[in-house]
């Protein structure tokens, strides 16, 4: 039976006219993808994007990169280090002395100490290789049952097989195909999307009119400039992430007025 997008649901979800997501927890304010950024990041938003992948000891950990060197004072890919390992190291002097000692989180311990009305966008990273798919697939999907979270979710992926993965696994989770400058729609065919996350520069006025006709909903990434907050709104997206949901914040409630 061909999927259906649920859009209805997306809406809940969002509960609100154009959703404020904050990229990695606020990038542009804190070090990415550890607590502080989530924690300090919500007087401004509830809905944050974030990057899980499995770490050698078989826990998803909440970072970007495949290897720790960029975001810690440590080195090594996060696929070969175990989770005491990877913990061991600073995450958070990179982007400033003021965060030394912040750590790499388990998407686990990040959900179960944020309030439980934060909605997150799961970006689930993989190396393209189909066992770690499955291995992944078999980690999340748990994950989200035992923290009984579903209503306040969905998981992404520029990996279309990824996320079929997950549809296998449970059909009810909300899924975003995220989409690179170019792309291929015969994507979409795989992973059976509920909404699309494009690069911004991708997005028009056109574009998201065909996706709603469509029942796909677009909330574009990464968008930091007033102009470009403009155009994507006025285009008909539901959402924007972003490194800075204070200024998003502000500018989405200077519209209202």
């Amino acid at each position: 039976m061909k999927h259906i997008p649920r859009k209805k649901e997306l809406k809940e979800l969002l509960r609100t006219g154009i959703a404020n997501m904050g990229h990695r927890g606020a990038r542009g304010l804190f070090p990415e993808n550890t607590f502080v950024s989530f924690r300090k990041s919500y007087p401004f938003t509830k809905y944050f994007e974030l990057d899980t992948m499995l770490c050698g000891s078989g826990e998803l950990v909440v970072i970007h990169d495949e290897t720790i060197d960029r975001t810690t004072n440590g080195k090594g890919k996060v696929s070969n280090l175990s989770l005491a390992e990877i913990q061991k190291y600073d995450a958070g002097s990179f982007f400033s002395k003021e965060f030394a000692g912040e750590r790499i989180s388990t998407l686990q311990e990040l959900i179960e100490n944020m309030p439980n009305d934060t909605v997150f966008d799961i970006e689930v990273k993989s190396e393209g290789l189909e066992e770690e798919r499955i291995r992944l697939a078999e980690a999340l999907v748990p994950l989200i049952r035992n923290l009984n979270i579903k209503n306040r979710i969905f998981i992404s992926s520029f990996d279309s097989h990824l996320l079929e993965k997950v549809k296998l696994k449970d059909p009810g989770l909300l899924r975003g195909q995220l989409l690179d400058k170019e792309w291929d729609e015969s994507l979409w065919e795989l992973s059976e999307p509920d909404l699309i996350l494009p690069h911004h520069s991708s997005v028009n006025v056109e574009w998201v009119a065909n996706l709603s006709k469509k029942d796909l909903i677009v909330i574009p990434y990464t968008v930091n400039e007033e102009k470009d907050w403009i155009r994507l709104i006025d285009a008909g997206v539901s959402g924007i992430i972003t490194d800075r949901p204070d200024l998003l914040k502000v500018f989405l409630e200077s519209r209202k007025n």
